[in-house]
């Protein structure tokens, strides 16, 4: 039979009561007192009148009411739309109606804003998620929100006597996710109660180390599947804890696991890239982490070595595990750790996912060593897109034997022993005379050299080749600094030393940063909508 997410939850906290669950800013929750605040928070949602299979959209960062609402959401039936927090009034009403919700949930800060943009008959209810757990930046967020005629806030609302507790369907939603879709196409996923639940239960081993131990720092946030997911459906199904951060700052988190508040580290390249940039990072209290993971974008070979050389120095055994997937199947479906791991691949599918290659124009299964479209079958791929049947069926293709197989949009291919190699998305390919060539080759040469910080490589038209390749990167400050115009040099001649002339680009842009989404994800569609930002002067 079926069980939600809070049912999941719900088995660990009857096993392990007493153990930590959570940690925000300086206070912890044991799984009992996180529990007492799930089941309050359900007899809120009861008394705001929520009906299990409702759309409630909850647009906060990471904190203990984020956490608790996906919880308390699931616990009554309803269906949990996560947004990122700073999404402007006008597009989250677009989401909202789309999804075929009217209640929401945001800061305090800027609730009255959203207040005053919502029609009268749409519940918003703001957090100040700093109330009793750090009094001055409590203060800071009740000075910045103004009060509205209709604007509810979370620690006034009434609550209902009690809820009933609800057991969903096999395959019952249990969240909306937006993402970008496997053709660049914004679309809304549909996940059910089984596959976060799944993804849960056969993690444990990715994190490794007795549950008790685990002290999980979660600094993606919670309306990314790799954040939700990972960072805190799965802790806290199998009795580990979870850490929250409001907001990704490199110096914060690494004070966090100086004070040994966290011992496992999940994030996206960017963050390691920022935590391996300060000098503080580096120390003897290094030794207690036990693992690190990252995922959600690109991870080029250089940031895994440099990451796992600092362990090394410093006697620690936490290696950079690289976890694939994307929001249609989870995350984590493929992963390196252990028996998974072979240099330059990104692993072996998790236990019950399946992998295969296919011909992108085609369908055809390839052979092993033959690039095409990446494929995933399992228990954890999506149940399909919001009120877009055409997307979903050109998604999600039943094979000769009734088989759904999720047709990811990514490039790569499968070796003879069956692990994975991603090249990129299949939309970044750029035919260059025809041929068929990946950024990420040039990325991965560019990534090398100590000056490069960061960088992206894409493809512009071209009137005699089709398109070529541009790169845009940034400069590592530091006793590797060079300037501008050195970088540049130096990066047309790896790219000439390291590849064949056809990825020679036609142009290097020097940037102070690249433009990046909220969850870290290098910005793809900024660079499609300004593929010179040199020209325009947004390489400031």
């Amino acid at each position: 039979m079926a069980k939600s997410t809070f049912q999941q939850f719900l088995e660990t906290e009857q096993k392990f009561p007493h153990n930590l669950c959570i940690r925000f800013e300086q206070k912890k929750l044991t799984y009992h007192q996180f529990l007492l605040r799930v089941r309050s928070t359900a007899k809120k949602l009861v008394a705001l009148g929520v009906k299990p299979h409702d759309v409630v959209t909850v647009a906060i960062p990471n904190c203990f009411e984020a956490a608790e609402l996906f919880y308390a959401i699931s616990a009554i039936g309803a269906i949990s739309y996560n947004l990122h927090p700073l999404t402007p009034p006008e597009k989250l009403k677009h989401y909202m109606d789309f999804a075929g919700s009217k209640l929401l949930f945001c800061l305090w800060n800027v609730a009255y804003k959203d207040r005053d943009y919502f029609p009268s008959d749409y519940q918003v209810v703001g957090i100040n998620p700093y109330i009793h757990v750090n009094g001055i930046k409590s203060s800071y967020f009740r000075a910045m929100g103004k009060k509205r005629p209709g604007l509810l806030r979370y620690d006034k609302l009434p609550k209902a006597h009690e809820f009933e507790v609800y057991t969903p369907e096999e395959k019952e939603d249990a969240v909306y996710l937006n993402t970008g879709g496997t053709d660049g196409e914004p679309k809304v996923v549909r996940l059910s109660h089984d596959a976060i639940n799944y993804l849960g239960s056969v993690s444990y081993h990715l994190i490794g180390g007795p549950y008790r131990d685990i002290k999980l720092f979660t600094v993606i946030p919670l309306f990314h599947v790799f954040g939700l997911g990972m960072g805190l459906h799965t802790p806290l199904s199998f009795g580990g804890s979870t850490v929250l951060m409001l907001k990704f700052h490199p110096k914060a988190a690494i004070q966090e696991i100086k004070k040994g508040h966290t011992n496992t580290l999940l994030g996206v390249p960017a963050i390691y890239n920022a935590i391996l940039s300060k000098k503080e990072f580096y120390g003897t209290f290094l030794k207690k982490q036990l693992v690190a993971y990252v995922g959600g974008d690109n991870v080029p070979q250089n940031l895994i070595d440099r990451w796992n050389d600092t362990m090394r120095t410093f006697d620690s055994d936490a290696r950079l595990y690289v976890g694939y997937g994307s929001t249609e199947a989870m995350v984590s479906n493929v992963n390196t750790l252990g028996h998974r791991s072979r240099k330059g691949s990104i692993g072996r599918p998790q236990p019950g996912m399946k992998n295969k290659i296919v011909d992108p124009v085609t369908g055809k299964t390839l052979p092993p060593l033959t690039p095409g479209e990446i494929c995933i079958a399992g228990p954890m791929i999506m149940s399909g897109y919001l009120h877009d049947e055409a997307a979903t069926k050109r998604t999600l293709v039943p094979d000769e034997n009734g088989e759904i197989w999720l047709h990811t949009g990514d490039y790569g291919y499968l070796d003879n022993d069956g692990y994975l190699y991603f090249r990129q998305r299949l939309k970044r390919v750029v035919k260059v005379n025809g041929e068929t060539l990946c950024p990420a080759d040039v990325e991965a040469a560019v990534l090398q050299m100590p000056e490069i910080y960061a960088c992206y490589v894409y493809g512009v038209p071209n009137e005699r080749k089709g398109q070529v390749f541009r790169v845009a990167a940034v400069i590592r400050h530091g006793k590797d600094a060079v300037s501008e115009e050195e970088a540049k040099r130096l990066i047309f001649a790896r790219i000439r030393a390291a590849l064949p002339p056809a990825y020679q680009p036609d142009k290097v842009i020097i940037m102070k940063k690249l433009p990046r989404t909220g969850v870290g994800k290098i910005d793809i569609r900024w660079f499609e909508e300004h593929p010179d930002p040199e020209a325009e002067g947004l390489d400031r």
